[in-house]
């Protein structure tokens, strides 16, 4: 009997890691198809809505750092942030934090934003 527990306890476990693994995957691939938008200065269109990446490079503790904010402002009010001294890292991790707030506060689905990086996919496809 203890055995079957231990086993049902690990599985239950193993899967909520495996779908946390592939949740943060599909996050990071919506989060560099956003950015491939920014580096290709095509218009930075999320789930239909226009949004905007500002960075500003500031001086810190004889540091060079990146603010990144990353904005939807016609659609809502929540800001992706960062601070990184890589102009790249810091418009990442912005996106990935508009991301993550969108989807805690019930902005998008996850599996809005999963159709919406497939339909990116597909139209790259086959262009």
């Amino acid at each position: 009997m203890r055995a079957s527990i231990i086993i049902s306890v690990l599985a239950l476990v193993l899967t909520t890691q495996c779908f946390a693994n592939e949740k943060r995957i599909i996050q990071n691939d919506i989060t560099r198809e956003l950015a491939g938008m920014w580096l290709t200065r095509v218009e930075m269109t999320f789930l239909g809505h226009q949004c905007n990446l500002t960075l500003v490079l500031k001086f810190s503790f004889w540091n060079l750092y990146y603010d990144g904010t990353f904005t939807c402002p016609q659609w809502t009010d929540i800001e992706g942030k960062s601070e990184k001294r890589c102009k790249l890292t810091a418009t990442m991790a912005a996106m990935e934090q508009f991301l993550r707030k969108g989807i805690a506060k019930g902005l998008f689905k996850f599996r809005e934003a999963t159709d919406w990086l497939n339909d990116k996919r597909n139209a790259t496809t086959t262009s």
